[in-house]
């Protein structure tokens, strides 16, 4: 009776799951492999590319803004990473207590900023953090007698901590939602129990509350060192596509956007992007390996 049909029980699997195949060969497998092959290349006039060999991959090593990039990336991920881990899992603490006042509305508030373009909150803290006299930060700052300043070209520091402030603001309600989705599958009677047995508050955090969150603390601090590598739209929004002074603000994706489309040397940022592949496989291999996906004891 089937041998007319197209679609039967053994072929079935393979139509569903061919739109899928179909659509990562063709916008992620295929644009992964160009990318590879043009790391070798370097584009002479508008369409002509020549073979360089290792040329782009050596140029890395002796190329003063990939070393500034790098030292802002690395900032922003330490910073974020930190602060958006003890922040959420603080307040996700507090708003996961029953006595805690209004702790709906203050769950839904907290999560508006995640709603919000990143367009918009980026202009939002440019605006905030402009030079003018007028804007709120420096109109703080005169009443301490301080001078109006330029705080997004001032040091790279700044540069780092407006760049953390801006992607907290948006994310902060996020993960704590994970936190809290995380604390509510910990059994109230473990803490009873430690009640009973005389464990005070960081007692019962260290013993009770961080083993039973760590595969969503593992979850968390993964992303958020992904998203501190690859950050590019604080930092375009931020600096508004400009090149700043000592490279302030400049990320390893934005310097690779600006290499890219901003000077037409598609090889040497393709060589770049391979360098920043490999390395979120370096971190993926290790974020497996921590939740101990594929161990035999997990297997079992």
């Amino acid at each position: 009776m089937n041998k007319g049909r197209i679609i039967t029980k053994q072929t079935a699997p393979y139509f569903f799951c061919a739109p899928f195949i179909i659509s990562f060969m063709v916008f992620t497998l295929y644009p992964m492999l160009y990318m590879i092959y043009r790391s070798f290349y370097k584009l002479e006039g508008i369409s002509t590319y020549q073979f360089v060999g290792a040329d782009n991959y050596q140029r890395i090593l002796t190329d003063p803004h990939i070393g500034n990039a790098i030292l802002t990336t690395l900032g922003f991920t330490l910073g974020i990473t930190i602060v958006n881990i003890i922040l959420p899992l603080l307040l996700a603490v507090v708003l996961n207590q029953k006595l805690t006042p209004f702790r709906n509305i203050f769950r839904s508030a907290f999560y508006i900023p995640a709603l919000t373009s990143i367009v918009v909150a980026g202009i939002f803290f440019r605006l905030f953090l402009a030079g003018n006299a007028n804007t709120p930060l420096n109109l703080l700052m005169q009443l301490f007698n301080k001078e109006p300043k330029e705080w997004l070209y001032d040091t790279k520091i700044i540069g780092v901590i407006a760049l953390v402030f801006t992607s907290t603001w948006r994310w902060l309600g996020l993960n704590i939602l994970y936190f809290l989705s995380a604390l509510q599958t910990i059994s109230p009677e473990l803490y009873d129990a430690a009640y009973v047995d005389g464990a005070n508050t960081v007692q019962k955090f260290r013993y009770i509350t961080l083993p039973g969150i760590k595969p969503i603390l593992i979850f968390v601090t993964t992303i958020l060192t992904y998203g501190g590598l690859r950050m590019f739209g604080e930092s375009y929004v931020l600096w508004a596509s400009k090149s700043s002074p000592g490279d302030i603000g400049l990320t390893i994706v934005l310097y690779i956007y600006r290499m890219a489309f901003g000077h037409f040397d598609m090889g040497y940022a393709s060589a770049m992007s391979v360098i920043l592949f490999m390395l979120f496989m370096i971190l993926n291999f290790i974020y497996i390996k921590s939740l101990g996906i594929g161990s035999r004891g997990n297997q079992r």
